[in-house]
């Protein structure tokens, strides 16, 4: 049972071209490689706590994570990728645009919570109802959020109000396919915020395998891990 739960349908096949793979075999997935590759995904989720201490750090930390699990992703065998050198690259290459972008989401957020809780202070019923519209904003923001990262990283010449639109965009294309990223990231969230400890090891890794996946099904990219693996190196590394 939990052997066919943990591996995805129909390897060897793109989603986008067969429909045969949904979000929920992306899901699954992600999960499958962190328990298969464990070992090496610790490795840049150490260097991104190490390298977030500084809090205004912690966002170029998070870039970094993301451009190493994105490599590692595209190296199944993982015999190419070797992290402290991502880490290092991403995080120089990345930091002031993700710090940009950091200030950009939470600044969004603060105004988007203001206005929910301007509108339903109102005495009428009819302006109070105005706060469906903010609570709608709120939810397309939360859905977005995740495809932040991977856009960063993949696509460095964009400026932070490019990357924040197109996620934004690849969002309201996507609603049901991200609202299961979203979810599923949420309660990784939480999940690691309850318990701490060695679960900080684990679960940013996780998250930014989900997002990073996520991301590519949704755009129609090739995700290594629904590909068989001599199959994707004679495609993509000869």
């Amino acid at each position: 049972m939990w052997q066919r739960l943990f591996t995805p349908n129909d390897k060897g096949q793109h989603p986008n071209e067969t429909h045969k793979n949904s979000s929920w075999d992306v899901v699954v997935l992600s999960f499958s490689l962190l328990f298969q590759q464990i070992q090496f995904w610790i490795r840049p989720n150490i260097w991104m706590v190490l390298l977030s201490l500084p809090i205004i750090t912690a966002p170029g930390a998070k870039a970094a994570l993301y451009q190493t699990v994105s490599a590692g992703l595209r190296d199944p065998a993982l015999i190419r990728t070797i992290p402290r050198q991502e880490v290092k690259a991403g995080f120089f290459k990345h930091l002031w645009r993700s710090l940009a972008l950091a200030l950009l989401k939470w600044l969004v957020l603060a105004i988007i919570v203001s206005s929910i809780w301007f509108w339903i202070s109102q005495e009428s019923w009819v302006l109070r109802s105005v706060s469906v519209i903010s609570l709608y904003v709120f939810v397309l923001w939360w859905l977005s959020v995740g495809y932040l990262y991977p856009i960063l990283v993949e696509q460095p010449e964009q400026n932070i109000f490019q990357v924040a639109k197109q996620a934004v965009l690849t969002a309201f294309r996507h609603p049901f396919d991200s609202l299961l990223f979203a979810v599923v990231s949420s309660l990784l969230h939480l999940f690691g915020l309850i318990l701490l400890g060695p679960v900080l090891l684990v679960v940013p890794a996780l998250r930014s395998i989900l997002h990073l996946q996520g991301y590519w099904y949704v755009t129609g990219q090739v995700i290594p891990g629904f590909v068989d693996l001599v199959e994707y190196t004679e495609k993509f590394y000869e």
